[in-house]
Formats: structure tokens, C-alpha cells, sequence
């Protein structure tokens, strides 16, 4: 009993609040989306947050240093289902991303993320190097982001791609390495961007780019999207045209209005005090994972709630630079926002890792 009262009064209930804020935000900006296409998408996310919120529970319950000896089966999980969707995977406007299970989908790429988490964590609590990693030791890293990465880029789906890279990035900077191997990896980093260019990206992705670049290369093609989320973001000015009111949506300007494109709709409908107080809660989310690390009572929750903290801003800062053109439009969805039942509980299992590790920060 006194166990379970301790448990209750570590809760870090402040990012509970905040995930449960940002959920009923998605829900309301998804039914003006709804509104113009007369469908209920925002109530199958409102039963995705249901879902989510048990999933968070369950995750907070058991002791998160099982997962660090359940991480190679995870990871190898992960990767078998990303291989498996490459071959029998439903197809959508030339990506094989989905399984299809009739009215549920679900997205291996989402859930490869805290796979990835786990196994890069368990390996620095397994392989510690006080005086800091060389590049030789750093070799089982690149191999274990590099396979998922491979897989996500064949469906192909570079957004995801990149969101492992940083992920796994972001966790390296929670270690010491030596100089040397910043500046291997920096100019490696630099010799291989001309390579991808020519041999990894798809002709549609550097179009992306290229419009990035210049934004009146293609306006009615592959400039089309983030030429009306700009619209969209600026004609919201200071308050907003008001819930329910935004024409971009409504007129069919805005493609990806429920996934990519949510911000675009929510910024117009309430103005920069709207999105702005969405970015703030974001940061809040961010800061409270990176305080759980520093409170971890090992390395292992340290490395997962950096991980953590990595996956909530990267893919923030990816869908918002897409929606603002500050990046090339990758399909990275805004967490909690954008509609997605494998986005929704990807995140809302992370966060119950997040107040697990808080939970135990002590011997308990």
C-alpha cells in the first residue's frame, strides 16, 4: 500500500496534462477539418486517444527495465514487420506503408521508433565507455539504425527515414565520443548528402527540394501543398478566423488537411496565439522528457526518455518546418495532432515510459 501511494506521488502529472491537452486540441482541429468533408474522422481519433491513454497506463505500470532485456526481441520485431510490409503491405499513392486490417491500419514506421529507442538504449547501458566512444565503438549503432532505415526508405518514406537518423543522433549527444570521431562523422555526413542525391532520393523527393529552393518552380505541382499551408498559416494573422471558419479547408485548397497538413488549418482558424500556445505546450513536453532523463535512476531510462524527447521534437519541428516551407514536405504527421492510430499510440506509450521512469527514479 505505501509502495503504491509513493508510485502515486511521483506521478509527473504535468505531462500527463499536457499530453491530454494536445489530444483534445487534435480532436477539435479535426472536426473543423471534418466539417467541409462531412465525415467523423475526429471521433475515430477521439477512440485512438481511448486507446492511447490505456496504452500509456499499461506502459507506466510495468517496470521499464524489463524492456531493456525485451529490446532485441522488439527491434527484431520492428524490422520483420517492416520487411514484411514492403511485400504484402496495403499501397497508397505509391508508398507501401500500412497493413490493412479492413477498418484498421497500422504503420510499422511509427512503431519502429521506440523499438529503435529500446535497443539504442539497452546498448550504452550494456556498452558503457566513461572516457567517451571512439568511432569503431560507435559501429553497432550505425548497424542498428541503419537496417530500419533502410527498410522505411524502400516503402519509400524519407520523412521516417530521417526521424530514426535524428532520433538516434539526439541519443549519441546524451554520450561523450572523442573529437575525432565528430569530425569523422561530420565529414562523412558531408561526402554522403551529394550521394544520396544522386542515388538515394526518388525524382518526386527532389522535387520537394527543389521547391523548397525556389518556390515557383512548380506552384500547381509539387510546390502545391506548401504554397496553400502558407496561405493558410497567413491569413490567420494574430486571432484567427475563428473555429470552423478557415477557407483553405473548406474551399479544398488544402490537401492532407487531417494528417500533414493539421497545423496549417489550426494556425488559420486561430491565429499565431493559437499555434503558438500548441508550440509552447510542445516545448513543455519536450523539457519534461529531457528533465525525466536527468532524474533517471539509471542509464538505461536515461537514454530511453532522451530518446523520448527526441522523438517529440524532431517530429514537431519536421511537420512544422514543412507546413512554414522552412523544409522540404516529408509526411511527417504533428504528434497528437495529425489523424493516425499508430502516430497516436506510438506517442501515448512513449509518454508512459516517460512517468514510469519518473515513477521510478528512486529505489522503489
Amino acid at each position: 500500500m505505501n509502495r503504491a501511494m509513493a508510485g502515486v506521488a511521483r506521478l509527473d502529472w504535468s505531462l500527463i496534462v499536457l499530453v491530454l491537452l494536445l489530444g483534445a486540441v487534435g480532436v477539435l482541429n479535426l472536426q473543423s477539418t471534418s466539417m467541409s468533408s462531412g465525415s467523423n474522422i475526429h471521433m475515430k481519433q477521439f477512440y485512438w486517444l481511448i486507446v492511447g491513454a490505456f496504452a500509456m497506463i499499461a506502459t507506466a505500470v510495468v517496470d521499464y527495465r524489463h524492456l531493456d532485456r525485451l529490446s532485441p526481441f522488439l527491434y527484431g520485431g520492428a524490422v520483420v514487420l517492416l520487411a514484411l510490409v514492403l511485400g504484402i503491405g496495403k499501397e497508397i499513392n505509391g508508398s507501401r506503408r500500412w497493413f490493412d486490417f479492413g477498418p484498421v491500419s497500422v504503420q510499422p514506421s511509427e512503431l519502429s521508433k521506440l523499438a529503435v529507442i529500446a535497443m539504442l538504449a539497452s546498448w550504452f547501458n550494456r556498452v558503457p565507455r566513461p572516457a567517451g566512444y571512439t568511432l569503431r565503438d560507435l559501429m553497432p549503432v550505425a548497424g542498428i539504425l541503419a537496417m530500419p532505415m533502410f527498410l522505411i526508405l524502400q516503402e519509400p518514406d524519407l520523412g521516417h527515414t530521417l526521424m530514426l537518423m535524428f532520433i538516434g543522433f539526439s541519443m549519441l549527444a546524451y554520450e561523450k565520443f572523442d573529437r575525432r570521431s565528430s569530425v569523422t562523422l561530420l565529414t562523412a555526413a558531408v561526402i554522403a548528402t551529394p550521394l544520396m542525391w544522386r542515388f538515394v532520393l526518388r525524382d518526386y523527393q527532389k522535387d520537394r527540394i527543389l521547391t523548397l529552393l525556389d518556390g515557383e518552380v512548380d506552384r500547381l505541382g509539387a510546390g502545391w501543398h506548401a504554397l496553400q499551408a502558407r496561405v493558410a498559416v497567413g491569413s490567420g494573422g494574430i486571432f484567427g478566423k475563428g473555429h470552423g471558419l478557415g477557407t483553405q479547408v473548406a474551399g479544398g485548397f488544402l490537401p492532407e488537411n487531417h494528417t500533414d497538413f493539421v497545423f496549417a488549418n489550426l494556425a488559420e482558424e486561430h491565429g499565431l496565439i493559437g499555434a503558438g500556445s500548441v508550440l509552447l505546450v510542445y516545448l513543455l513536453l519536450v523539457v519534461g522528457a529531457l528533465r525525466v532523463a536527468s532524474h533517471a535512476r539509471d542509464k538505461f531510462g536515461g537514454h530511453v526518455a532522451v530518446g523520448v524527447a527526441a522523438l517529440i521534437f524532431w517530429q514537431v519541428f519536421m511537420n512544422i518546418g514543412m507546413v512554414l516551407n522552412l523544409l522540404p514536405v516529408t509526411g511527417v504527421t504533428l504528434p497528437l495532432m495529425s489523424y493516425g492510430g499508430s502516430s497516436v499510440l506510438t506517442v501515448m506509450v512513449a509518454i508512459g515510459l516517460l512517468v514510469n521512469i519518473n515513477v521510478r527514479r528512486t529505489v522503489f
